[in-house]
């Protein structure tokens, strides 16, 4: 027996520790597991300080905290949606063991986008594995059963969180904790307040807890790399993106339009991470649904992971914001934009820098904002500045009356990118003009923003009888209607400084016959019955300052016969 075995013998609980196999510790036995230990351990200062009462000197912790095994990646990479998903790219490099390493958690991916995949074309990731826990039996059938493999298996498991099954006096027991020391003859697991020596030759089976998914890798040749660089991608739900525009006006033809977006994010930490915020919303089919990888694992669950609820209801209220199937009208029909020639914008690619593109196959609906090395952790909101730009813009008047008319902002969207739907405030000087919803704008097209009622425009409308066929028609038994036909006219008078560009839309309560100055008829096809006719008279008018325009229209319609 050596001096070591000896040592600990010659103390008061060392029959407790040979007949119940693990034991509260103190450093003195913790020396004693390490590989360091040698004979006579025990009989330095730290067994005299154990056997004496008094306060022993703290154990050396190792070099490091982590097990090189275990493989922590970081989101380096999320493109985030207005839909609430976001796409996110994770790295990080790892030591494997025999091919092999652990990861604290799937993320809740959502089904058919979970993928790990190795950084080196060299290599690949041919399995992805989760479950409770990593389990090895020492039967000689799962891993070799002698001291010298098991005490191998062991110290490639230090510094993890494991639950050892071990044989003693015929009965099998069990012992959990973080595995800090493995020695000649034993094992030291620590929890949060006592540690354990667990004897090495009675370990039967190990369960690596909390680390329950394994991912193995191949190189070449078929043979597993030492180390490797790893990435995880994947598709969640619980971040969101949700755009505001400041226009602000500087003369009569140049305005300064800034993109903000503001990152809400219940999903996970992004540390010093590149955030996209996409313009558009690829098709995802099975977003309600979580990669069969990731059901069952102890981890934030799509469920919670989703905004809280005052977030929710702020999202709710602007939802319209979230799809860009709100698009601008970019056709001359109604309501239509005049189609006014507008100057350059000057040096637009020197404002928007380095502002990404999809411009891949099949991804030109998309519009990508990208801001490098963001810090926005999971339950915290950020609002960025996504880019400003000087565009040119135009003065547009609309009439419908019998309503007021409105004056109206056309932005000429000259950039390299679309302007996604968004709410914006306009502002000329230190006074605001107008807050409304600009609506999805591509690129070359154009965008409008009501600024307030035209009251330097006058305008004046007025309709009379100019015939009346009595009991023209009898659609019904003793239902008779009389066929009457209506002239109206609309005039209007620039007080403005500027020419003036209006577009007149005059809707007609019946069928619309003729119309003056070249004014647009249409009529509405889902309302033909006799008495539900409509439709309606549109006209694009240039009026110089001072210049008064009439215009005239008739139409007839189907009223009772009294």
């Amino acid at each position: 027996m050596t001096k070591q075995r000896m040592a600990i013998v010659s103390v008061p609980w060392a029959a407790a520790i040979l007949a119940v196999g693990v034991l509260c510790v103190g450093p003195a036995v913790l020396a004693a597991a390490a590989p360091s230990a040698g004979p006579g351990a025990l009989a330095g200062p730290a067994a005299t300080s154990a056997i004496s009462g008094k306060a022993p000197a703290p154990a050396a912790k190792p070099a490091d905290d982590d097990n090189q095994h275990v493989w922590k990646s970081h989101a380096t990479s999320v493109a985030v949606f207005k839909n609430g998903l976001g796409f996110f790219l994770r790295e990080g490099e790892v030591t494997l063991r025999d091919g092999w390493c652990l990861a604290r958690e799937v993320p809740p991916a959502a089904f058919g986008t979970f993928a790990v995949f190795s950084h080196s074309p060299a290599e690949v990731v041919d399995v992805v594995g989760s479950g409770p826990g990593e389990t090895v039996e020492f039967d000689g059938t799962d891993a070799p059963k002698d001291e010298a493999a098991k005490r191998a298996r062991l110290e490639a498991s230090r510094l993890l969180t494991v639950q050892l099954t071990y044989a003693q006096k015929g009965a099998d027991r069990v012992a959990s904790g973080k595995l800090v020391s493995v020695g000649p003859e034993y094992v030291v697991l620590e929890n949060d307040s006592n540690s354990f020596a667990v004897p090495i030759e009675g370990i039967k089976k190990m369960q690596v807890l909390e680390l329950p998914v394994r991912v193995h890798v191949l190189g070449q040749a078929d043979k597993p790399p030492e180390k490797a660089k790893l990435g995880m991608a994947y598709l969640r739900k619980g971040i969101t993106w949700i755009p505001e525009y400041s226009l602000k006006v500087i003369d009569e033809e140049t305005a300064e339009l800034t993109l903000r977006g503001t990152l809400v994010n219940e999903a996970e930490d992004l540390v010093h991470c590149d955030v996209n915020f996409v313009v558009g919303v690829p098709h995802f089919v099975h977003t309600e649904y979580m990669a069969p990888i990731a059901v069952g694992q102890i981890i934030r669950t799509i469920g919670t992971a989703v905004a809280p609820k005052e977030i929710q209801t702020q999202i709710m209220n602007r939802a319209a914001i979230a799809s860009n199937t709100i698009l601008m009208d970019q056709f001359d029909r109604g309501p239509g934009v005049v189609d006014r020639p507008v100057g350059a914008a000057g040096d637009v690619k020197g404002v928007l820098g380095s502002l990404p593109q999809m411009e891949s196959a099949g991804a030109t609906d998309y519009t990508v904002y990208t801001k490098k090395n963001l810090t926005v952790r999971r339950g915290e909101k950020a609002i960025v500045t996504l880019f400003t730009k000087k565009i040119k813009y135009t003065h547009l008047y609309r009439w419908s009356p019998p309503n007021q008319m409105e004056h109206y902002l056309v932005l000429a969207n000259a950039t390299d990118t679309a302007w996604t739907t968004g709410p914006l405030l306009a502002t000329s000087g230190d006074s605001p003009l107008s807050e409304d919803l600009l609506k999805y704008t591509p690129k070359g097209g154009k965008g409008e923003i009501p600024v307030t009622a035209a009251i330097n425009i006058a305008h004046d409308s007025q309709e009379k009888e100019a015939d009346r066929k009595l009991r023209a028609y009898e659609p019904a038994r003793d239902f008779w209607v009389d066929l009457v036909t209506v002239e109206g006219e609309l005039k209007v008078r620039n007080f403005e400084k500027r020419t003036a560009d209006i577009i007149v839309t005059a809707h007609i309560p019946g069928k619309p016959l003729a119309a003056s100055d070249q004014g647009a008829i249409s009529v509405d096809t889902t309302k033909l019955q006799l008495l539900e006719r409509t439709g309606s008279v549109r006209w694009t008018l240039r009026i110089e300052p001072g210049e008064t325009k009439t215009v005239t229209y008739k139409y007839e319609r189907y009223v009772p016969s009294k």
